[in-house]
Protein backbone atom coordinates (compact mmCIF):
# COMPACT_ATOMS: atom_id res chain seq x y z
CA UNK A 1 0.00 0.00 0.00
CA UNK A 2 2.70 2.22 1.05
CA UNK A 3 4.69 1.96 -2.53
CA UNK A 4 1.14 2.83 -4.71
CA UNK A 5 0.91 5.95 -2.20
CA UNK A 6 5.03 6.80 -3.71
CA UNK A 7 4.43 5.55 -7.19
CA UNK A 8 0.62 8.03 -7.06
CA UNK A 9 2.74 11.14 -5.43
CA UNK A 10 5.75 10.64 -8.03
CA UNK A 11 3.13 10.71 -10.72
CA UNK A 12 1.41 13.51 -9.36
CA UNK A 13 4.50 15.52 -9.06
CA UNK A 14 5.97 14.86 -12.62
CA UNK A 15 2.59 16.22 -13.96
CA UNK A 16 2.46 18.76 -11.78
CA UNK A 17 5.98 19.91 -12.98
CA UNK A 18 5.40 19.60 -16.77
CA UNK A 19 2.30 21.59 -16.20
CA UNK A 20 3.51 24.39 -14.41
CA UNK A 21 6.68 24.41 -16.98
CA UNK A 22 3.87 24.73 -19.94
CA UNK A 23 2.22 27.77 -18.04
CA UNK A 24 5.71 29.24 -18.10
CA UNK A 25 6.08 28.60 -21.11
CA UNK A 26 3.56 29.85 -22.68
CA UNK A 27 3.88 33.00 -21.02
CA UNK A 28 7.17 33.22 -22.61
CA UNK A 29 5.39 32.39 -26.17
CA UNK A 30 3.10 34.83 -25.86
CA UNK A 31 5.30 37.72 -24.80
CA UNK A 32 7.20 36.35 -28.20
CA UNK A 33 10.48 35.20 -26.10
CA UNK A 34 10.34 32.18 -26.88
CA UNK A 35 9.31 32.24 -30.91
CA UNK A 36 12.40 31.08 -32.54
CA UNK A 37 13.59 27.71 -34.12
CA UNK A 38 14.25 26.03 -30.77
CA UNK A 39 10.38 26.73 -29.26
CA UNK A 40 7.24 25.52 -31.37
CA UNK A 41 3.81 25.55 -30.77
CA UNK A 42 1.86 22.92 -31.07
CA UNK A 43 -2.33 23.27 -31.36
CA UNK A 44 -4.69 20.62 -31.54
CA UNK A 45 -8.02 23.04 -32.32
CA UNK A 46 -10.58 20.35 -32.08
CA UNK A 47 -9.85 19.67 -28.84
CA UNK A 48 -9.07 22.90 -27.49
CA UNK A 49 -5.11 22.26 -26.36
CA UNK A 50 -1.37 23.30 -27.12
CA UNK A 51 1.71 22.96 -26.07
CA UNK A 52 4.89 24.29 -26.49
CA UNK A 53 7.72 22.21 -27.90
CA UNK A 54 11.37 21.78 -27.35
CA UNK A 55 14.15 21.22 -29.43
CA UNK A 56 15.61 17.71 -28.59
CA UNK A 57 14.08 14.95 -27.02
CA UNK A 58 16.10 14.61 -23.93
CA UNK A 59 14.48 12.79 -20.31
CA UNK A 60 14.59 16.15 -18.96
CA UNK A 61 12.66 17.82 -22.24
CA UNK A 62 10.13 14.75 -22.12
CA UNK A 63 9.36 15.66 -18.51
CA UNK A 64 8.60 18.88 -19.60
CA UNK A 65 6.21 18.66 -22.60
CA UNK A 66 6.38 17.65 -26.13
CA UNK A 67 10.11 17.21 -27.88
CA UNK A 68 10.99 17.08 -31.49
CA UNK A 69 13.12 14.45 -32.14
CA UNK A 70 16.62 16.19 -33.10
CA UNK A 71 17.69 14.42 -36.13
CA UNK A 72 13.93 14.97 -37.55
CA UNK A 73 12.51 17.81 -40.02
CA UNK A 74 11.77 21.47 -38.83
CA UNK A 75 7.96 21.71 -39.04
CA UNK A 76 6.84 23.04 -42.42
CA UNK A 77 10.23 21.78 -43.76
CA UNK A 78 10.27 18.85 -46.32
CA UNK A 79 10.66 15.39 -44.11
CA UNK A 80 9.54 13.76 -40.94
CA UNK A 81 8.96 15.89 -38.33
CA UNK A 82 8.87 13.51 -35.51
CA UNK A 83 7.62 14.92 -32.39
CA UNK A 84 7.00 12.46 -28.94
CA UNK A 85 5.44 13.18 -25.20
CA UNK A 86 4.35 10.97 -22.67
CA UNK A 87 1.04 9.25 -22.60
CA UNK A 88 0.10 10.06 -19.49
CA UNK A 89 0.92 13.76 -19.37
CA UNK A 90 0.75 16.03 -22.68
CA UNK A 91 0.42 13.82 -25.27
CA UNK A 92 -2.77 11.96 -23.32
CA UNK A 93 -5.06 14.18 -25.94
CA UNK A 94 -3.61 11.77 -28.79
CA UNK A 95 -6.07 9.52 -27.41
CA UNK A 96 -9.00 11.63 -29.00
CA UNK A 97 -7.96 12.51 -32.53
CA UNK A 98 -9.79 11.55 -35.34
CA UNK A 99 -8.83 11.45 -38.87
CA UNK A 100 -8.94 14.01 -40.72
CA UNK A 101 -8.22 16.90 -38.47
CA UNK A 102 -6.28 19.76 -38.29
CA UNK A 103 -2.99 20.10 -36.64
CA UNK A 104 -1.29 23.23 -36.56
CA UNK A 105 2.28 24.18 -36.01
CA UNK A 106 3.75 27.42 -35.14
CA UNK A 107 7.79 29.09 -35.25
CA UNK A 108 9.78 31.47 -36.29
CA UNK A 109 6.57 33.89 -37.25
CA UNK A 110 5.14 30.79 -39.20
CA UNK A 111 1.99 28.45 -39.42
CA UNK A 112 1.82 25.42 -40.55
CA UNK A 113 -1.47 23.16 -41.17
CA UNK A 114 -1.08 19.65 -41.01
CA UNK A 115 -4.10 17.28 -41.53
CA UNK A 116 -4.24 13.90 -39.93
CA UNK A 117 -4.35 10.99 -42.31
CA UNK A 118 -3.60 8.34 -39.67
CA UNK A 119 -3.64 7.31 -36.05
CA UNK A 120 -1.76 3.66 -35.78
CA UNK A 121 -0.62 0.83 -32.94
CA UNK A 122 2.97 -0.32 -33.49
CA UNK A 123 5.29 -2.32 -31.70
CA UNK A 124 8.04 0.21 -29.68
CA UNK A 125 10.60 -1.59 -31.73
CA UNK A 126 8.51 -0.79 -35.32
CA UNK A 127 11.29 2.75 -36.28
CA UNK A 128 9.26 2.85 -39.78
CA UNK A 129 7.57 6.14 -38.51
CA UNK A 130 10.96 7.95 -37.34
CA UNK A 131 12.03 7.14 -41.16
CA UNK A 132 13.08 10.48 -43.13
CA UNK A 133 10.34 11.05 -46.07
CA UNK A 134 10.22 12.74 -49.05
CA UNK A 135 6.90 14.86 -48.28
CA UNK A 136 6.22 17.13 -45.44
CA UNK A 137 4.79 15.18 -42.87
CA UNK A 138 4.36 15.35 -38.92
CA UNK A 139 4.69 12.22 -36.88
CA UNK A 140 3.15 12.24 -33.48
CA UNK A 141 4.39 9.42 -30.89
CA UNK A 142 3.35 8.23 -27.19
CA UNK A 143 3.63 5.37 -25.74
CA UNK A 144 0.34 2.95 -26.02
CA UNK A 145 -1.45 1.62 -24.06
CA UNK A 146 -3.02 5.44 -22.84
CA UNK A 147 -3.56 3.34 -18.99
CA UNK A 148 -0.78 1.47 -18.99
CA UNK A 149 1.29 1.17 -15.59
CA UNK A 150 5.03 0.81 -16.67
CA UNK A 151 7.24 0.64 -19.54
CA UNK A 152 4.59 0.48 -22.52
CA UNK A 153 4.84 -2.33 -25.04
CA UNK A 154 3.65 -0.47 -28.17
CA UNK A 155 3.62 3.28 -29.53
CA UNK A 156 0.84 5.47 -30.66
CA UNK A 157 1.54 7.11 -33.79
CA UNK A 158 -0.42 9.89 -35.41
CA UNK A 159 0.54 10.61 -39.03
CA UNK A 160 -0.26 14.26 -41.00
CA UNK A 161 0.44 15.79 -43.95
CA UNK A 162 1.04 19.68 -45.07
CA UNK A 163 -1.52 21.39 -45.83
CA UNK A 164 -0.86 25.22 -45.56
CA UNK A 165 1.60 27.64 -44.54
CA UNK A 166 1.05 31.03 -43.18
CA UNK A 167 3.23 33.70 -42.10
Amino acid sequence: MALGSVIALAGGSLRLAGWINQQDAKVHWNQGRSRTADFIRLSFPAHNADFIVRDGASAENLLLGPARLEWSSMPGARGNSVIAAHRDTHFRVLKDLKKGEIVTLERDGHAFQYRIVSLQIVRSSDNAFYQPTNNTVLTLVTCYPFYYLGPAPKRFIVRAELLDAKS
